[in-house]
């Protein structure tokens, strides 16, 4: 079925470059791809004034989405719990998912109340105040193939608001990070790594932070945003109906 709606499409949208050679393994399209990338809603990008709990002080790491299986939370708290002496280091996770129970109960079995925060769900509009307090922003995909070819569209989310981030990935998304000078990105399941490189982002001038934040917000406007996204496919449907 999806070789013959491939080879049977006039044109094909990928939201990463990654999967190109897994369409092109299942029929002759070169000709018919084209990179369409996700974009982040434009709430991410504007100022707030909406009113969040007070945060923990400290060095924030700030987590933002689903607490699922695909987000490799087991490697997450693995990485809390090496820096747990660290009190300073506060991770902070807004959301919710199939993992949420597990994360509650590996905070309490492993004492990391004093630097694990879990604050549960809040709305889409609350998140650029979220986002404004964080030190950096979390990402993080399981070592599986489906994710090494994709770039979350959380990423967007947080180059958008203007936030460095930490990533936890393999593949386009780790890429992506490196290519648009955002943060800092260790491989998939790395804990030990995280951890450490968290670590040295604790203990780098802030400016340099924000330095890597202005970076990925001006690699968003000139690569993600809505209004290029909506003109590009535009133009793909112009070209078409043109033919």
């Amino acid at each position: 079925m999806v070789r013959w709606l491939y080879n049977n499409s006039d044109k094909i949208l990928i939201s990463s470059r990654g999967f190109e050679q897994s369409i092109l393994e299942k029929g002759e399209c070169r000709n018919k791809l084209i990179y369409f990338p996700n974009w982040a809603e434009d709430v991410f990008s504007e100022h707030t004034d909406v009113q969040i709990p007070a945060l923990p002080v400290g060095f924030r790491v700030m987590f933002a989405g689903n607490i699922g299986v695909a987000q490799d939370f087991d490697h997450i708290m693995q990485a809390a719990l090496y820096l747990k002496a660290m009190k300073h280091i506060k991770f902070i996770l807004i959301g919710d998912g199939r993992k949420r129970s597990w994360v509650d109960e590996f905070v309490r079995k492993n004492g990391l109340r004093e630097t694990v925060y879990c604050l549960g769900r809040f709305p889409l509009e609350t998140m650029p105040a979220f986002f404004g307090e964080a030190d950096v922003m979390l990402l993080s995909l399981k070592d599986e193939l489906i994710f090494n070819l994709t770039v979350p569209a959380k990423l967007q989310a947080y180059m958008a608001a203007g936030r460095p981030v930490m990533g936890m990935l393999n593949g386009e998304g780790a890429a992506l990070i490196a290519e648009a000078r955002c943060g800092v990105a260790v491989p998939a399941g790395a804990s030990r790594d995280l951890a450490d490189q968290i670590t040295v982002l604790s203990k780098i001038q802030k400016s340099q932070l924000r330095e890597m934040g202005i970076s990925g917000q001006r690699y968003y406007q000139n690569n993600f945003t809505k209004d290029l996204c909506m003109d590009h496919l535009v133009n793909i449907l112009e070209e078409r109906r043109g033919k």
